[in-house]
């Protein structure tokens, strides 16, 4: 039987699929410790410090969001976001997810 963020990726917009699973098998692979659970409607990643990432997806582009990402080391610019804390990358059509800034920033979060 599916659990609950299965059902959700199976959900998720056709065009965006492929990359937020692509998401997801990188948050597994650098945090294999990572709990997911649905919250606020997206998949959202803790471990022993606390949740670190989500994804979020919207018809335009998948979302990689970062809790704590305003304290990231971030050499490459490619954060987004103005909030006091939060910070997040968009991923559109043709842009992958398995960059190595991408990967440098997810292990960041999930170490931080």
């Amino acid at each position: 039987m599916a659990n609950s963020a299965d059902a959700w990726f199976n959900g998720a917009d056709p065009t965006q699929r492929g990359t937020l699973v692509a998401l997801r098998r990188l948050v597994r692979a650098v945090a294999p410790e990572a709990v997911e659970e649905i919250k606020w409607n997206r998949p959202c990643y803790s471990n022993a410090k606390g949740m670190f990432c989500y994804l979020h997806s919207t018809p335009s582009y998948a979302t990689l969001g970062f809790q704590h990402g305003a304290a990231l080391a971030d050499p490459e610019r490619i954060l987004e976001g103005t909030g006091k804390d939060m910070r997040h990358i968009k991923f559109r059509l043709g842009r992958s997810p398995a960059q190595p800034a991408v990967l440098a920033l997810l292990k960041q979060a999930a170490a931080s």
